[in-house]
């Protein structure tokens, strides 16, 4: 139960993490802004997309953070939960079981909204827009040149340790 809970967890945060098309990255390792607009726009110049399609794209995107508002807010209200739970040292594992169940529902119900857009967002290009997109996706993901494992990416060629702390 542990490991699938933790299975669950990293699935989750990889996926959040990529977000649609990985255009918070764009394929570049540059970050383009926080919002969802910064996003569009990104998108617009990189898979060069109509003015109808940044207008359904916007409303997919909108679309996706309203079903994911209870999910998110839910999370908070379990983090706290764990940080009363636990503090001072306290440690009672059945409700930090409780407590870890209900976080990893709620983060699978946020990867299904995410997998959901991300599935709409697909089905509005064209197939040159779309292929490209998948392009960026995979290079976003593990192994990819800027996901882990890639050259940009944590262990990847590129990626060197901390040094040691002096005297060591």
């Amino acid at each position: 139960m542990k490991n699938r809970i933790l299975v669950l967890a990293g699935v989750a945060a990889l996926m959040i993490a990529t977000t649609a098309f990985a255009v918070a990255q764009g394929g570049h390792g540059r970050p383009h802004g926080d919002g969802p607009g910064d996003m569009i726009e990104h998108m617009s110049r990189v898979l060069n997309l109509t003015e109808a399609q940044k207008t359904q794209a916007k409303a997919i995107m909108d679309a996706e953070r309203a079903a994911t508002e209870p999910s998110r807010a839910k999370m908070d209200e379990i983090h706290k939960q764990i940080e009363a739970a636990t503090a001072n040292g306290q440690f009672d594992e059945a409700q930090i079981r409780a407590l870890a169940s209900q976080g990893a529902q709620a983060m699978a119900d946020q990867m299904v909204e995410h997998i959901r857009a991300h599935s709409k967002m697909l089905a509005l290009l064209t197939p040159e827009q779309r292929a490209k997109a998948i392009e960026m996706h995979k290079g976003m993901g593990p192994g990819g040149p800027h996901g882990p494992g890639g050259p940009g990416g944590p262990g990847g060629p590129g990626h060197r340790p901390p040094p040691p702390p002096p005297g060591q």
